[in-house]
């Protein structure tokens, strides 16, 4: 039976933090270390063989890759400590997380504060790998704009679109539009937030874009470069980099060689969690994976991307066990290649396989899933979510269930809500609320519909024709709606209310009046406290004080 989930919320108010497990664990709450010990378990009782090695034996080894070149390739651009005792370092804890590329939010931040924290708790290693293989699908930025009684956010772009591609495959293609973006997004911000951390750290950000020559890499090595300066000690990889290393390519050999399992397990995963949460649309959370047929026979769609250097466009992939000895792996468009992937063949010409098509510039790369999957099995003592990944996390749990019989290792949860600094440029701004207003003010208008008597003058003040006319309307109300009286009651009740509502005409009109600066100002407040503009808007103590680093 899996165990039972919470739900997670994002925090309401600014500075609101979600951390579970707590980094220091209270009366009645978890603790790191307990997570670790328990994940610990629940890996070793994985009875599982790969190829020819035991999961522990690949775990053990995986961790060595995954450590080794995590340290290079942070050390590329800045410090990365690599213990001189490499068996000790690989025994100690490895507390992982991950995100997108991309210019995110301080409770998206957050985590990477926390992965820190965590490893420092349990002594081990904190590692966030960069998740360029997901899409770049957008290249601008939403800046708010305005007061509280009009505000919107103008979407500045920080390089040309020239279609969704993979991060990993992104470069910069405006550079013009690029290098001015942090100066024009200053611009736009400055009446609200005068010495945000992007005057600062965009230069740095032109820096590393312009050595990597990847805008996600660069966009993320600047990030961690000011990490570093606020003294978190953590490593960062690219998942692009992680699913090369050989130990990786064996596990991943390995799904594929159990491609219609693996299929038929994610499908089922994803049936059982619509049942389970009562989700009605078929591609909620994610569609089903597909099933086509060409001449070639039957085609199952298995959890990966697919696409060429030459055409980066992400495609799904489908796969073919019909020939004996071999998989075949297509887009169903273009691209089909044969890799002597089964469960007969051995590891090494699995490796072999998947490294001959890097080499010819063809990338197969893991959907969000099986990257969770990966790092939780083969890597991570803990694994850090949001609440978006902890919200589809059990899927991968259901999956690992369904393929080896037991339970994963459980995974934490982080995440948090600050808000720009505008209550010293719009005093009040925190405990105006338009949006009750103005629906305090519908209410008002609709009542005055259906049940005008209840705002008119007081009943002694009331002229006659006023007071026969309230109590027609309650005869009606009280008479037994029949058949033959249903339609002419419904009439009369309505005539009456007209009646009533004629002499309220004032009352309604400055309602209406009001509602539409409300409706204006409920959304300009929204602007204004949204939660996810970019952590680089905010000023440097407030994300520091944020990020758990100063309690002052």
């Amino acid at each position: 039976m899996p165990p039972l989930r919470r739900i997670h919320e994002p925090p309401a108010s600014s500075g609101g933090r979600l951390v579970d497990p707590p980094v220091l664990p209270g009366p009645g709450t978890g603790s790191i270390e307990a997570l670790v010990d328990n994940n610990r378990l629940l890996r070793s009782a994985l009875d599982l063989r790969i190829g020819d090695m035991r999961l522990w034996e690949l775990v053990a080894a995986t961790r060595r890759e995954v450590l080794t070149v995590a340290a290079a390739y942070t050390g590329h651009y800045r410090e990365a400590a690599r213990p001189v005792d490499v068996a000790d370092w690989i025994a100690r804890p490895i507390i992982m997380g991950g995100h997108q590329p991309e210019l995110f939010h301080p409770g998206v931040w957050l985590k990477n504060s926390v992965l820190d924290a965590y490893a420092r708790q349990v002594g081990g290693t904190a590692l966030n790998l960069v998740v360029d293989t997901d899409r770049c699908a957008n290249v601008t930025v939403p800046v708010p704009v305005g007061t509280p009684a009009e505000a919107h956010a103008e979407q500045v772009p920080f390089d040309a679109f020239t279609g969704e591609v993979a991060w990993e495959e992104r470069g910069v293609v405006d550079p013009e539009c690029f290098a001015s973006f942090g100066s024009r997004a200053c611009a736009l911000l400055a009446p609200l937030v005068p010495a945000p951390v992007l005057a600062r750290w965009w230069p740095l950000a032109l820096e590393r874009v312009g050595e990597s020559h990847r805008l996600g890499l660069g966009l993320a090595q600047a990030r961690h470069i000011v990490e570093e300066r606020f003294g978190l000690q953590t490593l960062e990889l690219p998942v692009s980099e992680m699913v090369r290393l050989p130990t990786v390519m064996v596990f991943m050999g390995w799904l594929l060689a159990h491609a219609r399992p693996l299929h038929e397990a994610y499908n089922a995963a994803l049936e059982s969690h619509r049942r389970q949460r009562r989700v009605r649309g078929r591609g909620r959370p994610m569609p089903n994976l597909a099933v086509r047929h060409d001449a070639s026979g039957e085609w199952i769609e298995v959890p990966w991307w697919l696409w060429s250097r030459d055409d980066p466009r992400r495609r799904r992939v489908f796969a073919n066990t019909d020939t004996k000895g071999a998989l075949a792996l297509s887009d169903m468009e273009t691209l089909r290649v044969e890799l002597p992937i089964t469960p007969d063949t051995s590891p090494s010409k699995w490796v072999d396989a998947l490294s001959r098509m890097e080499e010819h510039s063809l990338r197969l790369r893991p959907r969000a899933i099986v990257t969770t999957l990966v790092s939780r099995l083969l890597v991570a003592d803990a694994f850090v979510h949001g609440i978006g990944g902890a919200a589809y996390d059990p899927i991968t749990d259901d999956i690992v269930r369904r393929l080896v019989g037991s339970d994963p290792p459980r995974h934490a949860v982080v995440s948090g809500t600050l808000r720009l600094p505008l209550e010293g440029v719009f005093p009040g701004l925190e405990a105006a609320d338009p949006a009750a207003e103005l629906a305090a003010a519908r209410h008002t208008l609709r009542d005055i519909e259906f049940h005008p008597e209840r705002h008119l003058e007081p009943h002694d003040a009331q002229p006659d024709e006023v007071r026969e006319q309230i109590a027609a309307k309650r005869r009606w109300i009280d008479t037994h709606p029949t058949p033959a009286l249903a339609r002419r009651r419904c009439r009369e009740i309505r005539a009456v209310n007209e009646r009533l509502a004629g002499r309220l005409g004032a009352l309604r009109e400055s309602l209406a009046g009001r509602s539409e600066p409300l409706a204006t100002a409920a959304r300009a407040r929204e602007v204004l406290r949204a939660r996810h503009y970019p952590w680089c808007f905010f000023p440097e103590n407030m994300l520091k004080r944020f990020l758990l680093l100063e309690t002052g």
